[in-house]
This record gives structure tokens, sequence and C-alpha cells, in this order.
């Protein structure tokens, strides 16, 4: 019988086999959705038409109405039969900040940002570095407390495009927040952490603490108070050949605060999947005690995926599919048949969730699409 992107989902999370393997896309950049704009895939003025009538989002970098294009004939008529179930969008819902010591303004969590467009006209959001880089500069960030609240407003705003793409397009937003370590790290850099860890553990564990109870513990009640069906948290771990900290130390300050997203999101009736970019083998015994229901990314370059799927059977694999060569370089038929063994690999008995390792930033438009039809044309049970 055939099942809703939802159920199709929710079932593959729950451990159990679906009709077909279901699809993911993390999101893309503007350069993306400039490529994909002057390919043969483009949304047409028909398109736009009923996207608009519809009120599906063309927010970036998330491409709502890119990855709307991916439906089949029935629900748009252009449509290109290689669906997407499932996308990710998150929320920060603080106002950018101002502090004495910089003249530059800084994000939410303390870090640096760059708002540039190239000459071509396309625009990018870059994180620049830590701006937290002295005691003095965390504290004062400390006092700024009331400004990091989060907004309810962009709360609603996440949950509304989220009903809108599951009942128009039967698409699932996955929603959430930033995870603890991104948070903490943006804002007072890797060798502060390091620092801090060795030599001043109660003050990183306070600075860790105060973010919690500032705006991820009020950001991730917010989120809940929407019931969303997935809560997916971006948290990067890993180097390309291990950890970016100890994991002694991951597992003292990051570890229990990840718990607490991993819990109030199953307690709102959720399931929760991390993305977490690079070599995370030596959390992921962590990642099963937890209770995370799927782990996103997974570069099979830095991973042992096969190992992943026969020893950790608890955990969906989402993701996994080389963005950073494979879907630029190489032919549509290779992809294809990249991804038939994918699913060989490690769909045979469900707890698979394929799709590009990360957001689509360059990549040629027919390669996403080939990637998507061959997930189409090989996941069927």
């Amino acid at each position: 019988m055939k099942m809703s992107a939802l159920e199709r989902i929710l079932t593959v999370l729950e451990g159990k086999i679906p009709d077909r393997v279901p699809s993911f896309c993390l999101g893309g950049d503007f350069q993306f959705v400039d490529n994909f704009m002057k390919s043969s895939f483009a949304l047409t003025e028909e398109d736009m038409t009923q996207l608009d009538r519809d009120k599906v989002a063309y927010k970036q970098p998330f491409i709502h109405a890119i990855i709307a294009k991916f439906s089949p004939p029935d629900i748009l008529p252009n449509g290109l039969d290689a669906k997407i179930d499932l996308c990710w969008q998150t929320v920060g819902g603080a106002s950018i900040l101002k502090l004495d010591f910089t003249d530059n303004f800084i994000t939410q969590n303390g870090g640096y940002f760059k708002v540039l467009v190239r000459d071509s006209g396309i625009p990018h959001f870059w994180y620049t570095g830590p701006a937290l880089l002295k005691k003095e500069h965390i504290k004062a960030y400390w006092n700024k407390e009331k400004e990091l609240k989060p907004n309810k407003t962009s709360f609603s705003q996440l949950s509304k495009i989220r009903r809108t793409m599951l009942k128009k397009y039967d698409i699932v937003v996955a929603q959430g927040i930033s995870g603890p370590f991104e948070n903490c790290v943006f804002g007072i850099g890797l060798a502060n952490f390091a620092r801090f860890a060795r030599k001043d553990p109660a003050f990183l564990q306070e600075h860790i603490g105060f973010q919690w109870e500032t705006f991820e513990k009020p950001s991730l009640n917010m989120l809940m108070e929407r019931k969303p069906d997935i809560v997916m948290c971006g948290d990067d771990y890993g180097f390309n050949s291990g950890l970016q900290i100890n994991v002694k130390y991951w597992r003292k300050f990051i570890k229990p605060i990840l718990a607490n997203y991993v819990n109030i999101a199953h307690d709102g009736g959720a399931k929760f999947i991390l993305h977490s970019c690079g070599d995370i083998h030596e959390v992921f015994p962590d990642f099963v005690e937890l209770g995370i229901d799927g782990v996103e990314s997974l570069k099979p370059k830095n991973n042992d995926l096969a190992m992943y799927r026969e020893k950790y059977p608890e955990i969906t694999l989402v993701g996994t599919i080389d963005d950073s060569e494979m879907l630029i370089y190489e032919s549509p038929e290779f992809i294809r048949n990249s991804v038939k063994e994918s699913i060989k690999l490690l769909g045979k008995k469900g707890g698979f969730i394929p799709g590009p390792t990360n957001f689509l930033l360059d990549h040629p438009a027919e390669n996403i699409v080939a990637l998507f039809k061959a997930i189409q044309e090989f996941g069927k049970y």
C-alpha cells in the first residue's frame, strides 16, 4: 500500500520497512537555486503560479519551491516525478547582537558573519569566526540575556511552512534549532573550548549552561508547542578524520545537553534526527544510548556506513550520498548506479533515508534530478 511521506518517514525511524526507501534533501544555497533555474528543470510560470497560490515558501536556503518541483505530476503538473519526502529548516529566533568590544554585529551564538553579493548577483551569508575570544567578551555576551531570548513569531512562521508543505506537497519539513556544540564553539572558538575544558571547566560549563537556559531550552519548548513530527538538530562534531574535540570532553560537556534536546523532542511526541558532519564513529554508541532516531550527513569517505548499519541498527542512516565530489563531478548515469548500490547495501532492511550529505551548492541540476529519480527507481520493496 502506498504511504504518505510522513507515514514513510515515521515507519523508517521506528525501525520498520515502508513501501519504498524515502528520500531526503537538507536544503540548498542561492548558487544551487541559480543553477537549477538556468537548467531545463527550472520552475515554469505555471509552477510559480501554483506555488504562490499554495503559499509555498521561497525562503532561502531551504528552497521549498525547488523541492516541490520534484513532485509527481498529480501534485504539480510540471513536476519532475522524482519525489523528495523529507527536508530541513531551522530557526534562530533572536536578533543580531551588538557588543561594545567590536564594531561588527554578531549572531545569537556569539559568532561573526558576513553577507556577500558576488559579481554574478548571487548573495551568500557566511559565518566567519568566533567573536567571544576573551573571558570578558563572554561575560559581556551573558549580559545580553534579554536580547538572546527567542522570538515566538519565528516559530509560528516555521510551523506554518511545515503544515503547508505537508498538506499541499506531501513533503515533511523536519524542524529544529542549532545544537549545543556549534552554539558554543561558533562563539568562543575551538581553541577556547579546549583551553577551558582543561584549565577552567567550571567556566566552560557555565557558558554552555547559559546558552541552554537562555535560548536553547526556550527555543525547543516553543518548537514543541507547535507539534512537529520530526525535530532535526544541526551540531557538527567531526573533522574528516575524527572528532573536533576529545571524546571525553564531548561526553562531559555536550552529551548531557544533547540528551535534553532528545528528551524534549520525544516527550513532545516527535522523532529526533541529528545532523553532524565528519567522522563521528566514536560517538555513535552514545547516540544509541541517548535514543537518537536518525543521524544525518554521514559522508561515505569519512564513515564506515556498512559498519553503522550492522552494528547500530537502532539508528536510521540519513544522507550518505557524497555531495562534495560525486554529485558535482560524476555523470547522471554514474550517480544512478551509485544510488542503486547504496540502497542495496544500506536499505535492504529499512533504516535508510538517502540524500545529499549536506546543502546543495554548485551542483549540476541534472545530477540532483538523477539522484532523486534513482531513489524512486531502486527504492521499492
